[in-house]
């Protein structure tokens, strides 16, 4: 199981490309929360809170792609580290404020500015990849092993904030996300992987990524994923509360990204017969199906087995996501095709979370469940009718 895994590591410098990009990566699963607490602890409002955290997250949706361009016209280095720079800057300018009980007006703007300048780590891997690891089945198993990493980040980074916050406070965990971005950062474009100029082949034409139409086709299905992600991410927490256990409301998420984290290394541990295409159309079937029995879900038993049940199929699923867009984006513009993927699901999981916790209150605590199946199942259609509109022999 472990072979491919093994010979992925055993390129050269591959080993510690994901280990220093795994600490540049790891304040995406602190940051939101440690944001959070830090404007909920000053201005005493959820409301508020959310709000900064929504606008740490669009922002950076919106902002990804316009680095990802960038990052493939003047290089990695000098994208990475200017913006990372500049983003630990607006995080301490964010720390400051609250510690001056500057109002949410303020406060606000700041965590979107600290969103937007997030450096592009993940896309910058998942471009590396394609140039590295020239073999597909290979090159696979390389992007399964980027999801498990990130399914890492996102159970590890909320432990550590709160053991941050209950040893010293918010502020000190918000900057301890700005130290560990700008060292992990420092690190990985430290590596001689990153040392080349960016991707764009000298003279070529600055066609944007969008203007592949295999991209443009991937975008709807993987936004429609994110929707169904996020309806599960609020509807865990509603799911515990309703079953009487807020405590467990952790645990239930706990082990939905176990799930993932499962699922991934056993996707990524296979020689696969079937064409990508294929297998992604069937992988979101799956989801469909790994999903349903949270519908009918009451109690903290059933909802400990079904939330591990429903993350087997995300990790396999964003590793064939990733397959796809490296086989079919061209030269020059590896980097932004991939940060079109992560606004395209980030997009959708806020808008996921937003229309699951809305319903919660009118149609309970099934609602959510429900708009995840409904958007995984209506992401399979779209994957099979936008895949096959774009005619797309390179997917196969």
């Amino acid at each position: 199981m472990v072979s491919g895994y093994r010979n992925v590591l055993a390129a050269p410098g591959c080993a510690r490309m994901f280990a220093t990009a795994l600490l540049a990566r790891l304040p995406q699963g602190m940051s939101s929360l440690a944001i959070l607490l830090l404007v909920h602890s000053r201005t005493g409002s959820y409301a508020a809170a959310g709000i900064a955290v929504g606008a740490n997250a669009f922002a950076s949706a919106a902002a990804a792609p316009v680095l990802g361009r960038l990052v493939d016209a003047l290089g990695r280095r000098r994208v990475l580290l200017p913006a990372v720079a500049l983003q630990a800057v607006a995080l301490v300018a964010l720390v400051l404020a609250a510690d001056a009980h500057a109002p949410a007006v303020a406060l606000v703007p700041l965590s979107a500015a600290a969103g937007a300048l997030m450096p592009p780590v993940a896309p910058t891997v998942r471009a590396l990849m394609r140039e590295i690891l020239h073999d597909p089945g290979l090159r696979e198993t390389a992007y399964s092993l980027d999801s498990v990493v990130q399914e890492l980040i996102w159970m590890t980074g909320p432990l550590l904030v709160a053991v941050v916050v209950t040893v010293t406070s918010p502020a000190v965990a918000v900057l301890l996300c700005a130290v560990v971005w700008l060292i992990g950062t420092m690190l990985f474009v430290a590596s001689p992987l990153l040392a080349g100029p960016g991707t764009r082949p000298p003279g070529a034409q600055r066609t944007p990524a969008l203007g592949i139409p295999e991209l443009r086709a991937l975008l709807g299905p993987i936004a429609l994923t994110g929707v169904g992600l996020g309806a599960i991410e609020v509807g865990l927490p509603s799911l515990a509360l309703h079953a009487g256990s807020r405590p467990d409301a952790g645990l239930l998420l706990a082990l939905w990204s176990a799930g993932s984290l499962t699922g991934g290394l056993w996707y990524g541990s296979r020689a696969w017969r079937a064409p990508l295409a294929h297998r992604y159309r069937g992988l979101l079937i799956a989801g469909v199906l790994c999903a349903a029995p949270l519908i009918f879900a009451r109690t903290i038993p059933e909802g400990l087995v079904c939330s591990l049940l429903a993350g087997l199929t995300c990790a396999p699923i964003f590793s064939c996501q990733y397959a796809l867009i490296g086989r079919a984006v061209t030269p020059g513009v590896e980097t932004e095709a991939f940060t079109w993927v992560a606004a395209a699901l980030v997009s959708g999981l806020a808008a996921g979370s937003a229309v699951g916790g809305a319903a919660i209150g009118s149609l309970g605590e099934s609602a959510p469940f429900i708009l995840s199946c409904a958007a995984t199942a209506l992401a399979a259609v779209a994957a099979v009718r936008m895949v096959a509109r774009a005619g797309a022999p390179r997917l196969a």
